[in-house]
């Protein structure tokens, strides 16, 4: 069975310079994964959670989305803290075409992707830090047991019974025996590390994953992933001036003579990305 993976892509995401460019690149990245799928003959695609950004969800985000998944292939959602599944959620908002199953509980529900090979799932049900799910979970049914969910102990996967976790949060992809961090697979601050993009997850019939990992990036091709390229920044200096709340961020941030040239850009950019108009 091969599944394709991918978490943490922040649809609407504010960025401190070039948002609209880079938005519509978090876009297009999503067509390069259903691309890459169709291409794949892929059993399913997964996804482990902040898929968009619920404070800032753009209105034609909901109808960007039923189209981007209206596709002739099965697509799990598993909602994040970032996206969380409630009465105001996309996920409940949109009319999703039959292929997409949005997994709604806040504890892991099961669905049989195939004979001998279940899923389960769980979603974020209000807005806070990122639940453990699998903490007292227990398979209680034979054959291959898969999870898909954001967040969650990696460590906890092996006393659980399932053979392997998929997962998002964790923007650092980690692929382990038993479990997979894909992280997200367009850049969104400088600095970021690993292999990061679209998983592909061959799942074999005793339950172990091989994977391969594919660059899906609408913005790489906009020269924006060098750590000092990226996601251009604003004038600190200007920003530091203002009497605002990220005005005053900046002046910290310069402030701290523990921080060397780089660790200092990737704080400021960080920062400046989650206080935007603040």
């Amino acid at each position: 069975m091969k599944l394709l993976l991918f978490a943490d892509l922040h649809l609407d995401t504010r960025f401190p310079s070039a948002g609209p460019a880079r938005r519509q690149a978090l876009r297009d990245t999503l067509g390069h994964i259903i691309d890459l799928a169709r291409e794949s003959d892929v059993d399913a695609v997964l996804c482990a959670g902040d898929l968009y950004e619920h404070d800032r969800c753009s209105p034609t985000t909901a109808s960007f989305l039923r189209s981007a998944f209206d596709c002739p292939l099965p697509v799990f959602l598993a909602p994040g803290n970032d996206d969380w599944y409630g009465p105001q959620s996309v996920y409940r908002q949109v009319d999703w075409t039959p292929n997409v199953h949005v997994f709604s509980s806040g504890s892991l529900t099961p669905v049989e992707l195939a004979d001998g090979v279940t899923l389960w799932g769980a979603a974020h049900v209000g807005p806070g830090p990122a639940k453990d799910f699998l903490d007292g979970f227990a398979v209680n049914r034979s054959g291959v047991n898969l999870a898909l969910c954001h967040g969650s102990a990696p460590d906890d996967v092996t006393i659980t019974g399932l053979d392997h976790a998929f997962l998002g949060h964790v923007h650092t992809p980690e692929h382990a025996e038993h479990y997979t961090f894909p992280g997200n697979p367009d850049p969104l601050t400088p600095g970021e590390t690993g292999e990061r993009g679209a998983v592909l997850c061959t799942v074999h019939d005793d339950g172990s994953v091989s994977r391969e990992v594919f660059d899906v990036s609408a913005a790489r091709s906009l020269d924006w992933l060098d750590s000092e390229k990226a996601l251009p920044l604003l004038d600190f200096g200007s920003v530091a001036a203002e009497r605002t709340v990220r005005g005053q961020f900046v002046r910290d941030v310069l402030a701290d003579e523990s921080l060397d040239t780089a660790l200092r850009s990737r704080v400021l950019a960080t920062g400046l990305r989650a206080l935007e108009e603040r």
